[in-house]
């Protein structure tokens, strides 16, 4: 494994957080707006106190503040920094500690990282089956329970102290995951969550990954297969123990099945043998859109619909769905959209 060493002067290089703080206003909504305007005032002067506390190492995270939102059918407990300076600092450690962390995990893990898309993952794993042939296909599908909640802050700051070797770096990091709201478990909403998340799930995909398997992993979900149903029951056991070891519970709802009977659900599609469809739950909830769509038209109800585009313009069938339910091709859609928002 390779190590991590001297990031903790290009982490706090006032060069970092002003290309963290431009990214983060590039991406900050209304709800945010007012916090970039006040951190803009003194803009120089608060960048550069954020390098000075980092360096002379008395920074600490600021408060979170929560919400509960609606998301698949349950609602999540968003955590989030009401200080925008923290932001940037988060932002800082992603684009430079954070890279290195992401880049030392295994090529198919696909959720937060930067260029790695779900799409870019579908055409891998189908690519995968496609080269099969007529070989029977084994699936072994599973998730974790309460992944983020259940994640350990001493066995994920243990994982970090084997892969950086720069003890400032260190030190920052430990502020992070000890000035937590939880104390199990990291926040849903903080910026380093899906970095910490992933990181601390490498060691399992690499488990799997050596022993000759094709594994692919988005957050907590995760699937392998083979052509070999022992293999899998062997595979099982495996990643049990391991997942003892890091104190996570699978899910009851973990299966073994050939491929013709679900296909793999993962990432927003079904991948089968020979084609990939949409989620039913993705179609059904644009079906629903696009009927109350078509009763009362607004500009945010065609920003949803059109943000489910990306779904099924990948897919053979996708075109013909959206223009059956939706009434008309995107383009013209997209023309009906900018009309309403005048």
């Amino acid at each position: 494994m390779k190590r991590i060493h001297d990031i903790f002067p290009l982490l706090t290089s006032y060069r970092v957080m002003y290309l963290a703080y431009k990214k983060l206003k590039a991406n900050s909504d209304k709800r945010h707006m007012r916090r970039v305007i006040r951190f803009e005032k003194n803009l120089v002067l608060n960048l550069l106190s954020l390098c000075f506390r980092l360096k002379a190492q008395t920074w600490t995270m600021g408060h979170y503040k929560h919400m509960f939102r609606p998301e698949c059918g349950k609602m999540r407990e968003i955590w989030y920094s009401s200080n925008f300076g923290s932001l940037v600092v988060q932002c800082a450690i992603g684009m430079t500690l954070g890279y290195l962390l992401n880049k030392s995990l295994i090529d198919d893990t696909y959720a937060g990282i930067p260029g790695k898309s779900m799409h870019k993952g579908i055409r891998r794993m189908f690519r995968k089956i496609k080269s099969y042939g007529d070989r029977p296909i084994f699936v072994y599908k599973l998730d974790m329970k309460q992944f983020y909640a259940s994640i350990d802050h001493e066995l994920l700051k243990k994982a970090l102290a084997r892969k950086i070797k720069d003890k400032r770096a260190l030190a920052l990091l430990y502020n992070i995951i000890d000035n937590c709201p939880l104390k199990v478990g990291l926040p849903i909403g903080n910026l380093l969550s899906p970095i910490f998340a992933n990181f601390y799930l490498s060691t399992l995909d690499r488990m799997v990954k050596d022993n000759h398997f094709d594994y692919y992993r988005y957050n907590d979900d995760i699937v392998a297969f083979c052509d070999s149903k022992d293999r899998l029951h062997g595979l099982k056991d495996m990643i049990h123990a391991k997942a003892a070891e890091l104190h996570l519970t699978i899910k009851k709802s973990e299966q073994i099945f050939p491929i013709e009977r679900f296909g793999i659900d993962l990432m927003g599609y079904v991948v089968q043998r020979k084609r990939v469809i949409v989620r039913r739950r993705i179609e059904k909830h644009v079906r629903r859109n696009a009927r109350k769509f078509h009763l009362h038209p607004t500009h945010h109800r065609a920003r949803s619909l059109s943000s489910q585009w990306g779904y099924f313009k990948r897919v053979k069938s996708g075109e013909n769905f959206w223009v059956r339910h939706i009434g008309c091709k995107i383009e013209q859609f997209n023309d009906l959209q900018v009309a309403l928002c005048g």
